[in-house]
């Protein structure tokens, strides 16, 4: 899928939005994030959103954080219009970051206090409301990604829809590899399919015991997107890490 954003190059003053505005409800959930597109392990965040849609896509909230014996408080401010106008409509957004040791989270605005109870552990982040006016938790339960994992994200054309599946049997014959099945009660953190494609798959989930195997993996997928896709075929297959490497099978048909 794709967005097309139109930039207002006019410069504005950044402005804050009539609090009234601060009536919309505001959505959040954990995740791992990247700094950037380097190979790097995730850091967990705390990600905001307002019900509200704004008519630019980089609204974003205003808030001031603490964190104490084990609490975090979230003081939602303001919501500020951008200097420069990404033109596509969307709800304003803030990160921040969720600290390993988060056992209670207070969200609050105006005179509203809204109250979460927090359990992190290596494989999941689980949130339990105990006191919710304003704000909407997304996900109960989000999954972690798993050390040394990957995801195949593969999709295909009307013609060869058995293509996914050869290539996950070329992936069942390295030894030091293993599936991985994300338990079904909580939100994944890789894509759960391919999208964009005639035919979109489940996307396959896989643990590697060391860097060598996942050498092979990367063997076994350049040697089949060379011999078993073409350019503007409709078909592609993406390998997507757990410490943010991809590789996607475009890149290799250029």
């Amino acid at each position: 899928m794709f967005i097309i954003l139109f930039v207002s190059c006019e410069p504005e003053e950044t402005t804050v939005i009539d609090e009234e505005i601060l009536t919309t409800n505001i959505e959040f959930y954990p995740e791992e994030r990247y700094s950037g597109n380097d190979q790097s392990l995730p850091t967990l965040k705390l990600a905001l959103r307002t019900s509200e849609i704004y008519p630019c896509f980089n609204y974003q909230i205003d808030f001031d954080e603490s964190f104490k014996n084990n609490e975090m408080t979230i003081n939602i401010t303001g919501i500020h219009k951008p200097d420069l106008c990404l033109a596509a409509f969307g709800p304003a957004y803030g990160f921040l970051e969720l600290p390993e040791t988060t056992e209670k989270l207070k969200i609050e605005r105006a005179e509203k206090t809204d109250v979460y109870e927090v359990n992190i552990n290596s494989k999941q982040i689980e949130i339990l409301p105990k006191n919710a006016e304003f704000t909407d938790l997304v996900n109960p339960v989000t999954f972690r990604y798993p050390e040394n994992s990957f995801a195949v994200v593969c999709g295909t054309n009307l013609e060869q829809t058995d293509l996914c599946a050869n290539f996950l049997e070329k992936l069942d014959d390295i030894s030091s590899l293993s599936s991985y099945t994300f338990p079904s009660n909580g939100r994944i953190p890789y894509p759960d399919s391919s999208s964009g494609n005639w035919n979109n798959t489940p996307s396959k989930y896989f643990i590697y015991e060391n860097e060598s195997t996942f050498e092979n993996v990367l063997q076994q997928f350049e040697m089949f997107v060379q011999d078993s896709l073409s350019p503007d075929d409709g078909n592609s297959i993406g390998i997507i890490t757990w410490d943010n490497r991809t590789y996607y099978s475009y890149e290799l048909l250029e």
